[in-house]
């Protein structure tokens, strides 16, 4: 497998929570800002179990199943909204546009101090039994792609640049004639220039924790088997407390977490064979999987563990709180540690667009960027999060409601900022459900997500599309553009 591309991560397998995405791949909770609290049945695992053990909306239908729910979004201050569009090509393509020099200096002045983040989420199965006497009962599969990139002025020169980034003073040239030459370094060179440089070096090399000095890149991409269950623990009509616990098998597909921070420098990376990079002479010391079959193959493995609880009082107001991902997954396949060393030159072309994880073997391999030294493996916790909401059900026509999401441990796939959530549903038909709300925080500025959701006969099937910022559709600048759709959640 020559080429992983963004879309083939997503539904090879079956991958951007994300970890760090508040709904995951409900496509029923994307257009409200939030989820504690409104996630039914098998939505609800992985955001809080104690849901499956109260009465919804469709209290006759015992049973829910869902297949192949996608939500997605991509977010940065750098970039417009074209410019996105242009980066999920990208990305879904497993190549897409080589970049001009000049696009190569604009990028790499774009990602100065500033970055992009993007997360994805497949729920390729999930399933629910719902009894008042025994309590509910959900599972489902769900592949989490989450990416971050920021760059510090001189990493994102050096990245995009490559042999003729401004790290280099001189360069190695061979003309149409063959001769071989070595020249000044110097900014506007020509494409036809360009196209001669064999290498880049320097005379006065600098350390790779001070060149990438204020950067971060983390990326991950898991699979979670979810079994979770739900219960009323005591209470009546007036008041009454459930309970939830969700237990989680994870296999990890890919791991990356790089960060240069006061000059020191520190990284990992662990990645399925299908990424195709040849680590070189680091592969000695790493416990070396190879591809074999059509799927990706796991790197990791891991269990964790959520848990819930909520108040429902008068059968309008819900309270809730979860924790969600406590566990950890131990990473052993392809697994490599970031040498500090000093950059005397390389041959490396620098990255050809913005699909920064489709061309990781020009950072990881053994021609990149970064060198790399095996590991035998490494456990890394998830990345945990405390999540506590509450929402008014008001009659049969809406239910509004808050959700506030803390980050609970800093690892890759993790939340950067607490983040916020208000808004509600609203029925104006009973086969219709619009959706509204406002988002602030998490990986991104803020947002208003929107979503209509189309229901048949009294919620035997449901259908839908959301999008997390509406801002989108109205402005060019620091967009997000966000996607989440269901087309096959039944229940009977």
């Amino acid at each position: 497998m020559k080429k992983i591309s963004l879309l083939t991560a997503l539904f090879m397998g079956t991958s951007a929570v994300s970890f760090a995405q508040y709904e995951l791949s409900s496509f029923c909770n994307t257009g409200h800002g939030g989820a504690t609290t409104f996630a039914t049945d098998y939505q609800a695992t992985g955001i809080n179990p104690a849901n499956l053990g109260w009465d919804y909306r469709y209290t006759k239908k015992k049973f829910a199943m869902g297949y192949m729910e996608l939500t997605s979004s991509l977010y940065s201050e750098a970039l417009t909204k074209n410019e996105l569009r242009g980066a999920i090509f990208d990305m879904a393509n497993g190549g897409g546009s080589v970049f001009t020099q000049q696009e190569k200096r604009d990028a790499a002045r774009k990602f100065t101090e500033t970055g992009i983040t993007f997360n994805a989420n497949l729920g390729s199965f999930g399933a629910a039994f719902i009894t008042k006497r025994a309590g509910g009962f959900g599972f489902r599969i769900n592949d989490s792609y989450s990416a971050y990139v920021k760059l510090g002025s001189t990493a994102a020169d050096l990245l995009f640049l490559g042999k003729t980034s401004s790290v280099f003073d001189s360069l190695t040239i061979v003309n149409s004639l063959g001769v071989t030459s070595q020249i000044a370094n110097y900014q506007n060179m020509s494409p036809d220039s360009v196209k001669m440089v064999v290498n880049g070096y320097t005379n006065a090399p600098k350390l790779m924790s001070k060149i990438l000095n204020g950067s971060e890149m983390t990326f991950t991409w898991t699979r979670e088997y979810n079994l979770s269950y739900g219960k009323k623990i005591f209470g009546d009509s007036i008041f009454a407390m459930y309970g939830g616990i969700g237990l989680k098998y994870f296999q990890g597909l890919a791991l990356v977490n790089v960060k240069s921070e006061n000059e020191q420098l520190t990284g990992y990376s662990s990645l399925t064979p299908a990424f195709d990079i040849d680590y070189g002479t680091a592969v000695k010391k790493a416990n070396e999987i190879r591809q074999s079959g059509a799927l990706p193959k796991p790197v990791g493995t891991g269990f964790g563990m959520d848990f819930g609880l909520n108040i429902m009082i008068k059968n309008k107001l819900k309270i809730g709180a979860s924790y969600i991902n406590a566990g950890s997954i131990k990473w052993k396949g392809n697994l490599y540690s970031v040498k500090d060393t000093f950059m005397y030159s390389t041959t490396n072309l620098g990255l050809q667009n913005y699909n920064v994880f489709g061309q990781l073997k020009d950072i990881f391999g053994k021609n990149g960027l970064l060198k790399m030294e095996g590991e035998q493996e490494r456990v890394v916790k998830l990345p945990g999060v405390f999540r506590t909401g509450a929402s008014l059900v008001i009659g049969k026509v809406a239910e509004i409601g808050v959700d506030c999401i803390f980050p609970m441990s800093d690892v890759p796939g993790k939340l950067n900022k607490p983040l916020i959530g208000f808004g509600g549903d609203v029925y104006p038909v009973k086969w219709l459900k619009l959706q509204a709300g406002f988002i602030t925080g998490g990986n991104y500025d803020f947002s208003v997500p929107l979503g209509i959701i189309f229901i048949a006969k009294e919620g035997t099937y449901e259908c839908g599309i959301a999008s997390r910022d509406a801002v989108t559709f109205f402005t060019q600048g620091g967009p997000t553009l966000s996607l989440s759709t269901g087309f096959m959640r039944f229940r009977f």
